[in-house]
C-alpha cells in the first residue's frame, strides 16, 4: 500500500522558499498562462480565401464600467479598493492578452467607461480617467485614428431627458464627438448618440438630430457605402419574436427602464434609425449579456442584424465576460468598382472569473496549515515528552514521589496558626489568582503550540507573496 509522502523541511527558510515557489507557479498559471490560453483560442472569423488579403479586423469592447463608490456604496474603503483591484486586474490582463494575440486593426468601445462618469466631479472624473487609460491605452493605438472611445453610455452622460449637459460636454472633450462617421476601407462606421436622441429636450437632442439630418436622408434615400452602426443602447425589438440566441446567458432580454437607464430605445426612435441610416449591421452594448437578432420591423427593407456585445468586466452580473470580433472585406479584389460588402463576426469569451481567487484562498489556507504543522513539529523539546507511562512497572522515581506524597498526607493534621494582622482579602486573592492563572494558560498554550513561530513565519510569507504578486504580476501588466 502506497504511503503519503510529505516533504521534509529541514529549516524554516526551506519551507518558506518552497511555499513561495508554489505561489509563484500558481501566479504564473492564473495571471499569465490562463489569459494567454483564452486569447489564443480566439481567432478572427473566417472569410472567403480570395478576400483574406484585403480583410479588416475590428475589436468591439462594451461596458467596462470601472467600479467605484457608486457601484458598492456600503463597502468600506478596504473592501472597495480590493474589489477595484480585482476587477481592474482581470480586465487589464485579459485585454492585454487579446490585444497582443489578435492585434486588431481597429478598436471600438461601446460606452459606459466609468460607473459614475455622469455625476462625478471633474477631479474625480480625471482621476478615474487615468485608471481607465492605465488599463486600456496602448502606444501603438491612437485615439480617433484606430482607437475609438466616443460612443456615449448612460453611465457616462445620463439617459434621455436626464442627460447631464456638463457631463456630456466633458465626455466630448475627453473621448470625442458621440455623433461621428469614420470611414474604414470604404465602410462607414456610424457612431450615434442615441441616448441624447431619445430626449424631448431640445438642447439635449439637438446635436444628434442635426447629425441625422445632415448626413442621412429620408426612408427613400439610397446609401453609397456599407454602414456599421454603433450605439450604446440596443434598438427596440419584440422580445417574444426576436430571441437572442443560444450564446446568451439569461434567456430573456427584458424591456424596461429606471433611473437614468432604459434597456432599449423607443420603437419610433429605433424605426427612424433603421429607415434613415440603413445599417448593414448594428453593434450595441448596455445590456452586459450577448444578444444576436434580426430587425424586421421596417417594411420593405432588408433584414438588419444587431449584436449586443457582452461586457468585458467580471462585475456586471454575467458568468462569462467577452468581447466581439468583426472581420470584413469591402469590394472584390479583382474589381475595384465593386461595392460588395462581406463580413463575419464572433464572440470571444474571456476566462471564467473568480477561479483564480478561489485558488488563492485555498492555497493560503494550505500554506497556513503547513506553517502551523511545521512549527508544532519543531516546538521546544520540553513539550514533546509523552505523558503516558513508558514501562509496565513503577519506576524508582515514581516510587519516591509516591512515598513523599504519603508522608505529606500523614502530617496533614499539623497546622500552623497565622496572626490575624496578616489577613488578606479573599476576593482580591481569588481575583488575582484567576487572572494570573489565565495569563499563565495563554502563555503556556502559545509556547506549547509554538504560536509565535507560526505568526512570524506566516507574516513573512504573506509579505513576500504580496510583494511577488504586485511587483511581478501587476506592475508588469
Amino acid at each position: 500500500m502506497s504511503r503519503l509522502v510529505i516533504p521534509r523541511f529541514r529549516g524554516t527558510h526551506n519551507l518558506t522558499v518552497s511555499l513561495l515557489l508554489l505561489w509563484l507557479l500558481t501566479f504564473i498559471y492564473h495571471e499569465r498562462y490562463v489569459p494567454y490560453k483564452s486569447a489564443n483560442s480566439c481567432l478572427w472569423p473566417e472569410l472567403l480565401e480570395q478576400h483574406d488579403s484585403g480583410r479588416t479586423n475590428v475589436l468591439f469592447i462594451a461596458d467596462p464600467q470601472l467600479i467605484d463608490r457608486h457601484t458598492y456604496p456600503k463597502r468600506n474603503e478596504f473592501l472597495l479598493k480590493l474589489s477595484q483591484h480585482t476587477v481592474d486586474v482581470y480586465i487589464h490582463k485579459n485585454y492585454n492578452s487579446i490585444m497582443n494575440n489578435l492585434k486588431p486593426d481597429y478598436v471600438f468601445f461601446l460606452g459606459d467607461y466609468l460607473d459614475d462618469g455622469r455625476s462625478s466631479t471633474d477631479e474625480y472624473f480625471y482621476n478615474q480617467l487615468d485608471r481607465f487609460n492605465n488599463i486600456f491605452r496602448k502606444d501603438e493605438y491612437t485615439i480617433n485614428e484606430n482607437f475609438f472611445v466616443n460612443v456615449a453610455g448612460n453611465h457616462d452622460i445620463g439617459w434621455a431627458d436626464g442627460v447631464k449637459v456638463k457631463a456630456k460636454a466633458r465626455f466630448m472633450e475627453t473621448f470625442g464627438n458621440p455623433n461621428a462617421i469614420v470611414n474604414i476601407n470604404d465602410v462607414d462606421f456610424v457612431t450615434l448618440d442615441s441616448i441624447s436622441l431619445s430626449s424631448s429636450v431640445n438642447n439635449i437632442h439637438h446635436d444628434s438630430r442635426q447629425f441625422l439630418d445632415e448626413n442621412f436622408g429620408d426612408a427613400d434615400s439610397k446609401k453609397d457605402k456599407p454602414r456599421v452602426l454603433l450605439t450604446h443602447v440596443p434598438l427596440h425589438r419584440d422580445v417574444k419574436v426576436n430571441k437572442c440566441g443560444p450564446l446568451r446567458e439569461n434567456p430573456v432580454f427584458h424591456l424596461g427602464g429606471g433611473y437614468q437607464y432604459k434597456s432599449a430605445l423607443e420603437p419610433d426612435i429605433s424605426s427612424e434609425i433603421l429607415k434613415r441610416i440603413k445599417p448593414n449591421i448594428i453593434f450595441s452594448g448596455d445590456d452586459h449579456d450577448y444578444c444576436d437578432i434580426n430587425h424586421t420591423e421596417v417594411a420593405n427593407d432588408p433584414v438588419t442584424r444587431e449584436i449586443t456585445v457582452k461586457s468585458i468586466s467580471m462585475a456586471m452580473g454575467i458568468q462569462y465576460p467577452g468581447v466581439q470580433l468583426l472581420s470584413f472585406v469591402n469590394g472584390d479584389p479583382e474589381n475595384e468598382f465593386s461595392t460588395e460588402f462581406s463580413y463575419d463576426t464572433k464572440l470571444c469569451y474571456l476566462p471564467s472569473p473568480y477561479t483564480d481567487i478561489v485558488t488563492y484562498v485555498a492555497l493560503a489556507v494550505l500554506s497556513g496549515f503547513l506553517i502551523l504543522w511545521w512549527n508544532i513539529k519543531h516546538r521546544s523539546s520540553r513539550y514533546n515528552y509523552s505523558v503516558l507511562p513508558m514501562q509496565s512497572g513503577p519506576s524508582t522515581n515514581a516510587t519516591k514521589i509516591s512515598n513523599f506524597l504519603k508522608e505529606q498526607e500523614e502530617g496533614a493534621s499539623y497546622s500552623v496558626s497565622i496572626p490575624k494582622y496578616t489577613s488578606t482579602s479573599l476576593a482580591t486573592s481569588e481575583g488575582y489568582s484567576f487572572k494570573d492563572n489565565l495569563k499563565f494558560k495563554i502563555s503556556n498554550f502559545i509556547k506549547k503550540w509554538n504560536i509565535h513561530g507560526f505568526l512570524k513565519q506566516s507574516i513573512l510569507l504573506a509579505v513576500l507573496i504580496i510583494s511577488l504578486y504586485y511587483i511581478g504580476f501587476c506592475l508588469t501588466l
